[in-house]
């Protein structure tokens, strides 16, 4: 039939018929629950899925009673504090320095939940090996191979769906597709201790018979494992976070054709035993309507648009892309695979840019009114660093584009308008994504009690002055209207040492005071000098009613380096139970490099 590595005739699924000739007592022990091979694709890998969506159905279930529970109930003492707690292990940052960064403290304890079972799973049940003997013989696959083997199939799926960017995770728990990388990170981790465990008890079995390279050379399902166990291992080892960081580029480039490998080897492993192959077609379908999604919105819905990019004198790539098809929230990003043969494979792949205006905007390069996709980048090693060669060369160039998107961002469940007390927290080139927060935030505040702190740091002196100049442009244009009322406080703060810094510490420069006379501008800078911001945050995040007796609604945004956003976090979670009646939430939103 064409498929040499299947077993014939190929089917869906195998038999489950079993004939055992031991005696009655050994064909019972056999049979059991936890060791029957011809269950135990129902025992092991069903019990596994069952486990992730019921994972899944814990978060959609908050999601549900956050979003639609009666105001009177989220008033009480009861409601906030079981909020306040679920969002301080959301915010709470913990690190192990030099190996992983996990986002949020929720993060490992889930990562702990899911050790458990699967720990439970593979070592709980037993034997681990077949007591077999010259003239009995249980079965040829050990048990613990058996339902480690199983349990890895299982994951596949989710593995695939947590890597998607248009998933049904994110549509049920509204965890945006970025936010769930980190998952997708320890269910491809989980999966690779599974197949090992999976392929070792084979190895000692059969070399304790003496019949290792004979299974080698007669048994297809030994080399399909091999190889399937080959391209997992390389995908697991480049996307350990030093390795993935360093290489980036080409891991990016490579890991498609590695999954793609990995995943056509373990299917002819599987050869349809029992019922293996429902999980490579539910798997199919998940990456199939994800991109059935991708392509619906980026050819069918946004179509062809034309990115003009240019190369600032404080070194950032700025790409503007004019749009009618867009529309999006602040915040949020965009794929853009850049369609021009200058720029060589790159052209091939998509690549994630935060947006850092509205969809209110109107300027555009050649002063057409259309809303404006504008982008600031840091050129760095790769796409971004051809880009800013091409605009250093050819100032203001533009190339066709694709668009993918937008995804992630603030939530539609936290608008805006309702926080009365805004912190922007941004570093480097992450000072773009509070440009879009701040461009909505202050025409939809309300003429009452609103107060804003912007915090920004950076290395470079015309970094600085660049953020400067778009805080005026931003603030100026919008305070032109006299009803809107909002307090400002921004300190800019340039971390590297400069001879020719002003002595004093604190030098304030004040930003031309706008028509309205009840607003105040006020810029501090601070050269030499990096903002403490477990301290600058404590002090900042107001604890009790405002000033009118309003409850306090604090929306604290940040962008930027993994030591910044691990300060915010932090100061996020601590101000979650240090808040008094008059407040009535914390919020975080945060953006990391990567």
């Amino acid at each position: 039939m064409g498929l040499p590595w299947l077993d014939q005739p190929v089917m869906l699924h195998s038999s489950r018929a079993d004939s055992c000739k031991l005696t009655t007592e050994q064909c019972a022990y056999r049979s059991g629950h936890w060791r029957y091979w011809y269950q135990s694709d129902h025992v092991y890998a069903l019990n596994t899925i069952y486990f992730l969506c019921a994972t899944v159905g814990v978060f959609m279930i908050v999601r549900i009673l956050a979003k639609y529970s009666p105001v009177s109930v989220r008033r009480t003492a009861v409601w906030r504090k079981a909020t306040a707690t679920g969002r301080y292990l959301a915010y709470k940052s913990f690190r192990l320095p030099c190996i992983f960064n996990f986002p949020s403290l929720g993060v490992p304890l889930l990562i702990i939940v899911g050790a458990i079972f699967f720990f439970a799973m593979t070592l709980g049940p037993k034997p681990y090996y077949w007591p077999n003997t010259e003239t009995v013989s249980y079965g040829g696959s050990p048990p613990i191979a058996t339902r480690a083997g199983w349990m890895a199939l299982g994951l596949l799926p989710f593995v695939l769906a947590l890597g998607a960017k248009a998933n049904l995770i994110s549509a049920l728990t509204g965890v945006t597709h970025e936010k769930l990388q980190v998952f997708h990170h320890w269910t491809s981790y989980a999966m690779f201790v599974l197949a090992l465990v999976h392929t070792f008890p084979f190895i000692i079995v059969h070399i304790q018979k003496g019949d290792m390279m004979k299974q080698w050379r007669t048994e297809i399902t030994y080399w399909t494992g091999v190889a399937a166990l080959i391209p997992q291992a390389y995908l697991t080892i480049m996307s350990l976070p030093a390795v993935r960081n360093r290489f980036y580029e080409f891991f990016k480039a490579t890991h498609l054709l590695a999954a793609f490998l990995f995943i056509l080897f373990f299917f002819f492993h599987c050869d349809f035993r029992l019922s293996s192959w429902d999980y490579f077609i539910a798997t199919v379908a998940i990456y199939l309507l994800s991109l059935l999604i991708s392509f619906t919105k980026t050819h069918l819905i946004h179509g062809r648009h034309r990115a003009t990019f240019e190369l600032l004198p404080c070194g950032f790539l700025r790409i503007t892309v004019p749009t009618v098809t867009v529309v999006w929230r602040p915040a949020q990003h965009v794929f853009i695979r850049f369609l021009s043969p200058r720029l060589g494979l790159h052209s091939l792949t998509a690549h994630p840019f935060t947006i850092t205006t509205t969809s209110a905007s109107k300027q555009t390069p050649n002063g057409n009114l259309c809303p404006s996709l504008t982008f600031y980048i840091q050129p760095r090693a790769g796409i971004t660093g051809r880009l800013a060669q091409l605009a250093r060369r050819h100032p203001g160039f533009s190339m066709p584009v694709l668009l993918e998107g937008p995804y992630g961002g603030i939530s539609h469940d936290n608008d805006l308008a309702r926080f009365n007390h805004v912190i922007l927290v941004t570093g480097g080139s992450g000072g773009g994504f509070s440009l879009g927060i701040l461009e909505e935030l202050i025409p939809r505040q309300n003429p009452q009690n609103h107060t804003a702190i912007i915090i920004f740091a950076t290395r470079s002196p015309a970094v600085a002055e660049w953020y400067q100049g778009e805080l005026n442009r931003i603030l100026l244009q919008r305070f032109s209207s006299p009803e809107s009322v909002i307090d400002v406080h921004i300190d800019i703060y340039i971390t590297s040492p400069s001879p020719s810094a002003s002595p004093s510490p604190n030098p304030p420069k004040e930003i031309p005071q706008p028509s309205n006379p009840n607003t105040t501008l006020p810029i501090n800078l601070h050269p030499s000098h990096r903002p403490d911001l477990p301290h600058l945050l404590s002090t900042t995040v107001p604890t009790t009613q405002g000033p009118s007796n309003e409850a306090q609604r604090i929306g604290i945004f940040t962008c930027g380096p993994a030591s910044m956003v691990h300060d915010v976090r932090n100061a996020a979670a601590e101000a979650q139970f240090r808040y008094e009646e008059g407040v009535e939430e914390v919020y975080l939103h945060t953006e990391m490099f990567s």
